[in-house]
């Protein structure tokens, strides 16, 4: 057998990097602090629900390739997410194209950019104008919402790349997102590796080509090297946090460097109803955009699921963090009723099921996924070269591409670790 390795986390990097080192040989322990694989992927059935529904990572934003090769690898089904997207303002309802007056010019004044701003610097340079309010607005929200960013400190480049990209077609996964995850386990251990849950990593000391991890039930782990692929919420706690993870010595340069990368939260809310009660209003709806206090819904659209869900993301999400369940359930209720103009006890009383996640409050993730900050294209090139060939870092966070915030992404920045690992 060759090299041992430590894996910390079995989100899908971890359980990437750990399928593939494991095929080719090397001794893989994955320590992951959760009581289950699969980090912000968690396919879930609560109580009521008539089908799993996804309490984290739900769409694939185009036929992305690694992806694809793994739903292809398992014979897993995945089906084209269908219906319009529409805008609701003032009880009014717009289609997608009637909404994104200017967006072309924004587009193209980010294209020509020549320095790196923040979104709400581009946005007060040169859309300053009473003309461009409401492209302003839609550009912030749409930065908030679907980058979970906030618009005073998110890279333009970085959303120049991302939305110059963006492919129309989305997909969602039957049966959920993490028959991919118990894949790569299965596969992953049918090669020996070994998969630790309820391991809650806290000191890794290192010297080069050697590392013992201790874990918060005093359990010690040795290795020659070890993957870090936990979400940068936590690889960026405050060093008094229950969940940060202390250096033994100190890797400051790599400390700093994770701070320099955006990591934004999301509430999501998915309800149950008796009825789709949306096919009143319009038969095709798939993604509507609202002001409301839980903005973006979307529908299960081509089936026939009575469910919707809710999505707040970015800084606005913040105000949910410490409220209770049964007040973010109301406050969603009560944007539906303002969307669809139905009086909210009509709508209360439709409901079969509901379930809210909140990922800023998951210990194993505090927060959603990453986006790009001034600094953090040199922050990341520092984070993928290897500590003295003994510490990696790999996952969603440390992606530099296109697919940013994505599964996809954290498959890819596992790929690009492994060939550094086995070099």
């Amino acid at each position: 057998m060759q090299e041992a390795i430590i894996i910390i986390g079995a989100g899908a990097a971890g359980l990437m990097a750990a399928r593939k080192l494991a095929a080719a040989g090397y001794g893989v322990t994955v320590l992951e602090a959760n009581d289950r694989i699969g980090g912000r992927i968690h396919t879930i059935q609560p109580p009521g629900f008539l089908k799993p529904i996804e309490e984290g990572a739900e769409f694939m934003h185009g036929k992305l390739p690694l992806t694809m090769e793994l739903l292809k690898e398992a014979d897993i089904p995945y089906q084209q997410v269908s219906g319009n997207m529409v805008r609701v303002k003032n009880g009014e309802w717009f289609t997608q194209e009637e909404f994104i007056a200017g967006w072309d010019e924004l587009m193209d004044r980010m294209a020509n950019l020549k320095n790196d701003l923040t979104l709400t610097d581009l946005l007060q340079k040169y859309f300053s104008d009473d003309k461009y309010a409401l492209l302003r607005q839609s550009a912030q929200r749409f930065a908030e919402g679907f980058d979970v960013a906030e618009p005073a400190e998110v890279s333009v480049f970085g959303l120049r790349d991302e939305w110059s990209h963006e492919e129309e077609a989305q997909y969602r996964i039957s049966g959920g997102y993490t028959q991919v995850m118990e894949y790569l386990q299965k596969a992953g251990m049918a090669d020996g590796c070994i998969v630790h849950t309820s391991s809650t990593v806290k000191t890794i000391r290192w010297q080069r080509r050697q590392v013992e991890v201790i874990t918060a039930d005093g359990r010690a782990f040795t290795a020659q090297k070890a993957i870090i692929t936990l979400p940068l919420g936590v690889l960026q706690a405050a060093p008094q946090h229950s969940t940060a993870i202390s250096f033994e010595p100190a890797i400051t340069a790599q400390t700093q460097a994770l701070q320099q990368i955006g990591f934004g939260s999301v509430v999501k809310v998915i309800i149950q109803f008796s009825e789709r009660f949306w096919l009143r209003y319009k038969e095709d709806i798939g993604f509507i955009l609202s002001e409301e206090a839980i903005r973006t819904w979307w529908t299960y659209a081509p089936d026939t699921d009575a469910i919707l869900t809710g999505w707040l993301g970015g800084p606005k999400s913040a105000r949910y963090t410490t409220a209770d369940d049964n007040t973010v359930l109301q406050d969603a209720l009560q944007s539906l009723a303002n969307i669809f103009s139905m009086p909210v006890n009509e709508i209360r009383s439709l409901v079969t099921a509901s379930h809210i996640a909140r990922w800023q409050n998951n210990p194993g993730s505090l927060g959603a996924y990453s986006y790009n900050k001034l600094f953090t294209t040199n922050a990341r090139a520092l984070l993928n070269k290897p500590v003295q060939d003994t510490l990696f870092f790999a996952g969603e966070g440390l992606y530099d591409g296109m697919n940013g915030g994505t599964v996809e992404a954290a498959l890819q920045s596992a790929v690009d670790v492994i060939k550094l690992v086995s070099s």
